[in-house]
């Protein structure tokens, strides 16, 4: 995602960018940010082409209230910010899962016209990784997508340099008291997406965002 598509696509929220600017982590940006109209007057495309940081994306994205809908069976879906006649088939999406699974110029796009063609990503037989969380007296629970089949318990899944590995423990849902949750869930399903309980081995830790895991053996 470049520096002017984040600004852009969050224009609407900007109190969002101040708070995640103002982090030291991040200060660099907030100077960009306080002189964005100069930038856009110069036309500064060294600064405002700029990929940012997958993980500052991802918490100006965390922080966000946008919303929304896939269209997961179209054919490419269809992202729209509105919803769409009455199709019962879609997913309500928040940004966060947009940059995971589309990309963050998905954001600015849908934003900017209203509705965009998206495709996943093509993973054969491997496995993408969408959400991670360590849930107490849980564990780790990941959301993971499969083109050809579900997981199954005892499986290894392996990092394509081999040096981080995790187990299948099982399925496992993460329980939501909203309707709007359980239909989520379950429209995750159809697209190839569950929440599966997963050991690291190793002390490997999480699996990342976005990264594409392979099967080793059951």
């Amino acid at each position: 995602m470049k520096f002017w598509e984040l600004t852009s696509a969050f224009r609407s929220e900007k109190e969002n960018l101040k708070t995640v600017f103002s982090k030291d982590l991040w200060k660099k940006y907030k100077l960009q940010f306080d002189n964005f109209q100069k930038l856009v007057a110069n036309q500064d495309r060294l600064i405002l082409d700029e990929e940012i940081p997958f993980e500052l994306a991802k918490e100006v994205c965390d922080l966000s209230k946008l919303k929304f809908y896939l269209y997961y069976r179209e054919n490419p879906q269809i992202l729209s910010s509105w919803k769409q006649g009455n199709n019962e088939d879609f997913e309500l999406i928040d940004v966060s899962d947009i940059l995971v699974r589309f990309g963050g110029h998905i954001i600015e796009e849908t934003m900017e016209r209203s509705y965009t063609e998206v495709n996943p990503k093509q993973i054969g037989e491997n496995v993408e990784v969408i959400a991670v969380f360590n849930l107490t007296n849980i564990g780790m629970v990941a959301f993971l997508r499969t083109e050809t089949k579900s997981l199954e318990k005892d499986e290894i899944l392996s990092s394509f340099d081999n040096q981080r590995q995790w187990k299948i423990i099982g399925e496992h849902s993460i329980l939501f008291c909203s309707i709007n949750g359980l239909s989520k869930i379950e429209n995750q399903r159809k697209q190839g997406i569950k929440q599966y309980k997963i050991l690291p081995l190793n002390d490997c830790g999480k699996p990342k965002l976005t990264e594409l895991l392979k099967i080793e053996k059951s």
